[in-house]
């Protein structure tokens, strides 16, 4: 068995009292890591009379973490009530981005998502155009074209090397004076309860980036922050970061 497959078997018996499992998406890229099977995520929300966001959010990170998420990113990049254009990078269930587009009515909503299974729940959303995703670039998008473009709890999971392609592809296409919004497990995150517990669950599903690092390269593509936010993860926190391009 190989490391990952015992690392998703791990995550799955720890998962089996919500009713939930990770699979892998459809692609067959080492650097594409495992994710929530609709089918299964879908049916123990609705067997817990709750939605999906709800059910997520209970189980990988707090109550009201998802909208806390938004909020937060919403208030830091101040896009207002109208955007022409969002790109999102695994949006997985679309909590996040139903949120996003009830809130700034995009005239479009790009997604890049490799997990097939997801895919019909997502084309329900408004104005959603779905790109061939190869879990590494924006190919589909053009240059300067976006006015926001996010990604949560992606960047968690995947290998720095993917990590830091996403990031520049999204200074590549996002227009100035647009947005880029992400988050990232960063030294800020492992305070020393938080590193005792991972330590401690041998919780390796998590991958860690240098904010000062991170900060650093994307100021050489333009992209200046604006705010963070500290968003719960399992176990632990994430910061949400969000940037504008010059």
């Amino acid at each position: 068995m190989s490391v990952l497959s015992a690392a998703r078997d791990g995550v799955n018996r720890a998962l089996r009292p919500f009713g939930v499992q990770m699979v892998r998406g459809h692609s067959d890229d080492p650097a594409i890591q495992p994710f929530l099977s609709a089918r299964r995520t879908l049916a123990a929300a609705r067997r817990a009379g709750v939605s999906v966001e709800d059910h997520i959010d209970r189980y990988s990170a707090a109550a009201g973490a998802t909208a806390e998420t938004v909020d937060a990113l919403l208030r830091l990049a101040d896009l207002g009530e109208h955007v022409e254009r969002v790109c999102e990078i695994g949006p997985g269930s679309g909590r996040y981005a139903a949120r996003v587009t009830a809130a700034t009515h995009p005239d479009a909503y790009e997604i890049y998502e490799t997990a097939g299974d997801w895919l019909p729940r997502l084309r329900s959303l408004p104005n959603v155009v779905v790109r061939p995703a190869d879990g590494h670039t924006l190919s589909a998008t053009a240059t300067g074209s976006v006015d926001l473009a996010h990604a949560h709890k992606v960047f968690v999971y995947i290998p720095l090397v993917v990590t830091v392609g996403y990031l520049d592809e999204m200074a590549r296409v996002v227009r100035p004076g647009g947005i880029v919004a992400f988050d990232v497990v960063n030294e800020n995150c492992l305070d020393a309860a938080t590193t005792k517990n991972w330590v401690a669950s041998g919780a390796t599903l998590y991958g860690m980036i240098s904010r000062t690092w991170l900060l650093d390269r994307l100021a050489q593509r333009g992209l200046s922050l604006l705010g963070s936010h500290f968003v719960p993860l399992s176990g632990g926190r994430t910061e949400l970061l969000v940037f504008r391009r010059a």
